[in-house]
C-alpha cells in the first residue's frame, strides 16, 4: 500500500485553496458590492426624480382647480348681471308694447279731436317713454356696475 500523505499536508493545499476561493470571493463580493451600490443610487435618483414629478403635477392640478374656480365665480357673477339686465329690458318691452297699445288706441279715440292735439299727445307719450327708458339704463349700468 502507498504510503499515506498526513495530514499537514493535505491541510497546506487544501488551505491555500481555500484561501484563492476566498480572496476571488472577495474580489467578487466587492464588485458586485460596488454593482449594486451603484444600482441602488440609479436607482434612489432615478425616484427622487419621479416624486419630484408627482408633486408637481399635484401642484398643477391644484393650481388649474383653483384658477377654474375663480374663473367659475366670474361667470357666475356675469350671469347674474346679465340676468338682471335680461329682465329689466323685458320689463321695459312690456311697458313699451303696453304705451304703445295705450297710445294707439289713445290715437283713435282723438281721431274725431283735432289733428294737432294728438301730435302733442304722441309728443308727450315718446318723451315718458324716454324717460323710462333712460331710468332702466341707469338701472342696468348700475347692475353692472355692482358685479
Amino acid at each position: 500500500m502507498p504510503p499515506k500523505r498526513s495530514s499537514a499536508a493535505k491541510g497546506g493545499k487544501s488551505a491555500q485553496r481555500s484561501a484563492v476561493k476566498r480572496q476571488a470571493a472577495e474580489e467578487s463580493n466587492t464588485e458586485s458590492d460596488s454593482e449594486y451600490r451603484d444600482r441602488r443610487e440609479r436607482n434612489n435618483i432615478a425616484v427622487k426624480k419621479s416624486r419630484e414629478k408627482s408633486r408637481a403635477r399635484a401642484q398643477m392640478t391644484v393650481t388649474k382647480v383653483e384658477e377654474l374656480r375663480r374663473e367659475n365665480s366670474e361667470l357666475e357673477g356675469k350671469i347674474k348681471v346679465l340676468s338682471k339686465e335680461l329682465d329689466l329690458l323685458k320689463d321695459l318691452l312690456v311697458l313699451r308694447a303696453g304705451k304703445k297699445a295705450d297710445a294707439h288706441n289713445g290715437e283713435e279715440a282723438a281721431s274725431s279731436r283735432s289733428h294737432t292735439v294728438s301730435d302733442s299727445h304722441n309728443a308727450v307719450a315718446d318723451k315718458d317713454l324716454i324717460n323710462q327708458d333712460h331710468g332702466y339704463v341707469s338701472q342696468v349700468k348700475r347692475a353692472r356696475k355692482t358685479h
